[in-house]
Formats: structure tokens, sequence, C-alpha cells
């Protein structure tokens, strides 16, 4: 239930939350008759999800993440005793453990991620197993962990069971933007790791694109500014 909870109330600190709070109060200023009140508030709730909501300042709070590990090519990344595959909604994760595998720089394929929510009817972990297969990863090379529900519980979860395994060196594969949050987790175990983050596709915009609003950029808002609030929760809790 913890967990569950820090999602949630996460959800509400992200710009669609703010932005949902302010149109509520908003709403109660007018129902009391204060509308400049309500004006003010739902001007604010507009700017605030126009101005995340576009690519020029999306590109600007995800830049100083994706920038703390660079990401290499296969050839460029030495061999380990595994791949650490950590469960997440992005798709190039995936091809990135795949490509690993088929360039031989481990032999087996740490598979780790819980279910999202509760009661849901498979594990990050059991999803990316199925995406691996259909990359040619076969499944008697692939080692499931489904019980982790967050970063740390991933990095915890894995150390153990690498330690059974006898498995010291790693490498970690997550999107760009987790990487800092999830290589510092992971670093306060006993495996060494090595970030291996997948290769970054950006296609340039106009100039009046930037500052249009798009779903894709409001959506990497989101996500990089989840991560600075993990970031600030994981210090103060001392899990990195």
């Amino acid at each position: 239930m913890p967990l569950l909870l820090d999602k949630i109330l996460a959800l509400w600190a992200m710009p669609i939350g703010v932005a949902t709070i302010a149109g509520v109060f908003a709403l109660a200023a007018l129902a009391r008759g204060r509308r400049r009140v309500a004006a003010g508030l739902i001007a604010f709730s507009t700017a605030w999800l126009w101005g995340w909501s576009t690519p020029l300042v999306a590109a600007r709070v995800t830049s100083p993440l994706v920038e703390c590990h660079p990401s290499r090519s296969a050839a460029e990344l030495p061999a380990a005793d595994a791949i650490v595959l950590l469960g997440g909604p992005d798709a190039d994760r995936v091809w990135q453990a795949a490509r690993l595998y088929h360039a031989d720089k481990a032999p087996l394929v740490i598979l780790t991620g819980g279910p999202v929510w509760p009661g849901a009817a498979r594990s990050d972990a059991t999803v990316m197993q199925i995406q691996l297969r259909a990359l040619g990863v076969p499944d008697h090379v692939t080692i499931i962990e489904n019980d982790s529900r967050n970063t740390r519980q991933n990095a915890l979860f894995v150390a153990e069971l690498a330690a059974a395994l006898g498995i010291e060196h790693v490498l970690l594969v997550t999107s760009a933007y987790h990487m800092p949050r999830a290589a510092a987790t992971f670093g306060r175990t006993p495996l060494r790791v090595i970030p291996a983050v997948p290769p970054q596709l950006v296609r340039p915009l106009p100039r009046i694109l930037q500052v249009l609003p798009s779903a894709t950029a409001l959506n990497n808002s989101t996500v990089a500014l989840r991560e600075y609030l993990g970031l600030v929760v994981y210090r103060v809790r001392g899990w990195m």
C-alpha cells in the first residue's frame, strides 16, 4: 500500500495533476462569486499545461537526465555476466537488451519488474520476456524477477538473485531518463554495474513547433519531472 500511495501522490505533483487541482480551486472560487480568483487560476492552469506541453520545455528538463549516461553501441560495451533489464513503458530498453544479447555481451538476461498496479494480469518482467522472445531471445536464457515494485526493489531483488547465481558484473538496461536513478541505486549493491543506455533518436523540430503543445512533449516533461522527484526521494531515504 505505501508504494501504491507513493505512485498516486506523485501523479498529483505532475503537470496534469497541478493543473487539475488549480481547476478545482477555480470552480470553488467561481461558486463563491470570486471571479477574478477563478480567472487567475484558469489562466495559470492553461499556461502551466501549455508550458510543459511544448517540445522546447520538454527538451530542457529532459536533457540533464539523458546526458548523465550517454548511449553507446553494443560493440562499445564490454561483456558481462548478465544483462539486467528494468521494467517500464518504453520499448527502446527491450530492443537494447535484445541487441546486447545478440552481440554476445552476456549469456543471461535478468528481467526485473512486478505488476505496475495491484491486480494487473501480468508483471512487467513477464511482458518483457514475451517481447524479447519476439526479438529472438530464447526463454531459457531469461531469468524473471517479478516481485519488485520500484527501482530500489529492482536493485535489491536482482542483487540477491545474482548472488545466488554467482553473477557479479552486469550491463544495466533502462531508459536514458531513468538511468541516473537506476545506476545510483544499483551502485549501492555488491553488483558491478555498467549503464547500457539505448540509442537516442532525436528529430529536430522547426522553431514554431517547439513552442506549440503536443502530447508527446507533455509526456516527456511528466516523465522527467517524475524522475527528478524520484531522485530527491531516493536521496532523502538513502536509497542511492
